[in-house]
């Protein structure tokens, strides 16, 4: 038996933010929506098993679904990132 191990960056929740941005990949202008990930080891590159780094905070264009850094300023905006879940 062999296991084929991987890695993915998973993400969840989501709370849409009051200021409309422009995203760098397709130029739309809306209110990106702003979701916490995590990289995690993977069995067959789908099962999450360990995870491997630290909970990030993105911003994912709702058009595109392009993911950026959020910001300080974002995470503030959103009532600091504790409604996320």
């Amino acid at each position: 038996m062999f296991f084929i191990i991987g890695t993915h960056f998973f993400v969840w929740g989501g709370q849409l933010l009051a200021e409309q941005m422009r995203c760098g990949r397709c130029g739309t202008v809306a209110n990106f929506v702003l979701k916490k990930g995590m990289n995690f080891v993977t069995i067959f590159f789908v099962i999450p098993v360990i995870p491997i780094s630290g909970i990030k905070h993105i911003a994912q264009c709702p058009n595109c679904k392009a993911r950026y850094t959020a910001t300080p300023d974002m995470l503030a905006q959103a009532g600091g990132g504790s409604q996320l879940r």
